[in-house]
């Protein structure tokens, strides 16, 4: 059953009985039912061999080779294939993993049991390729907090960049867990996550097309004047009316957008992004963007990556995905109460 966008925004509670579709062409999965003023749940990719496209040989190369690396060493621990994925100057940037080859091979060994490769990825949501970078986003499943063994979608992401046809660098969103204890890989301590500030950013929107050079702006826009500048009341400018939101803090509809921004006081809007940025990467219809940001955990003071990924459509993001679990805000949201 289809909803109009004027049904949906008059504020009526719809449920609507199958995924709205969306353009076949699209690097989003089709998304789970919609019901207003609540989160949508995140879905898997159909058709995974289709995220491997592209009309560039080389971001199609790179797709192939980081789905590849997944299925076999992630999945199928094998550790003896690690040489034709990773480069000899490999860097790690999750602080849980050591940063280096041999290190991650030694890693790899001892903790992932060795088995078949995998056939696919099996909670796959998407694959966005753009320069030397592969984001991979995946389907994150955490614990209700009811102690019902119930549980609740988010999105888990991965930045790969490569060189020479090899992963030579690794982001993901992985935060530290309350008494979790960082190993010690000694000389091979993950890497620190850094991103670019001020006016220099803007390098990073920069694409030879010119409708993935939109989107970018529009995803750098939204953020500028709404999350970090508290503008909520610009909505319109960014979002479709529906809006459909894969944020399990945070409601579908642009009205639920607002309500979720709107506990962030206005800020002056800069022309830059107040966070670093750490890239900003665009394929087909999605965006991903990923922000340094600082996390305390236990009394620890750590770096990790902040990843939102934009459907646009018509010009609008009209729909959105990010790496929060329940009570997590990004940083610029840190020390504001949930509703």
């Amino acid at each position: 059953m289809k909803v109009s966008r004027m049904a949906l925004t008059a504020g009526l509670m719809i449920s609507l009985a199958a995924p709205l579709a969306h353009a076949a062409e699209s690097l989003a999965p089709p998304h789970a039912p919609l019901i207003e003023g609540q989160t949508v749940p995140v879905t898997a990719y159909p058709d995974q061999q289709a995220l491997l496209q592209n009309a560039d040989s080389q971001l199609a190369t790179n797709k192939r080779r980081v789905y590849d690396f997944w299925r076999t060493v992630i999945l199928g621990g094998q550790a003896q294939a690690i040489d034709s994925y990773l480069s000899a100057n490999f860097v790690e940037h999750n602080p849980l993993l050591p940063s280096d080859k041999a290190a991650f091979t030694d890693y790899v060994s001892s903790n992932i049991p060795a088995g078949d490769i995998a056939r696919e990825i099996p909670d796959l949501v998407t694959l966005v390729a753009e320069g030397p970078y592969v984001v991979m986003a995946r389907i994150a499943l955490y614990p209700e907090a009811d102690g019902s063994n119930a549980t609740y979608t988010s999105t888990h992401f991965d930045m790969f960049r490569l060189e020479s046809g090899l992963i030579a660098e690794h982001w993901d969103s992985t935060l530290f867990r309350a008494g979790q204890q960082v190993p010690d890989y000694g000389d091979n301590m993950a890497a620190p996550v850094l991103g670019v500030a001020g006016m220099a950013q803007l390098a990073q929107l920069d694409n030879a097309d010119p409708q993935l050079f939109a989107n970018k702006r529009l995803a750098f826009d939204l953020w500028r004047h709404i999350p970090e500048g508290g503008r909520e009341e610009l909505a319109a400018l960014y979002l479709d009316p529906i809006y459909i939101q894969h944020n399990p803090n945070a409601a579908t509809g642009r009205e639920g957008f607002k309500v979720y921004f709107s506990r962030r006081p206005e800020t002056p809007v800069e022309s830059f992004l107040e966070a670093p940025l750490v890239a900003m990467i665009a394929e087909g219809d999605l965006v991903v963007q990923v922000l340094e940001t600082e996390r305390e955990q236990d009394g620890v003071t750590y770096k990790v990556p902040w990843f939102d990924m934009y459907r646009m459509e018509n010009g609008r993001v009209i729909e959105h995905w990010d790496t929060a679990s329940k009570g997590e805000l990004p940083a610029i949201m840190q020390g504001i109460p949930m509703q």
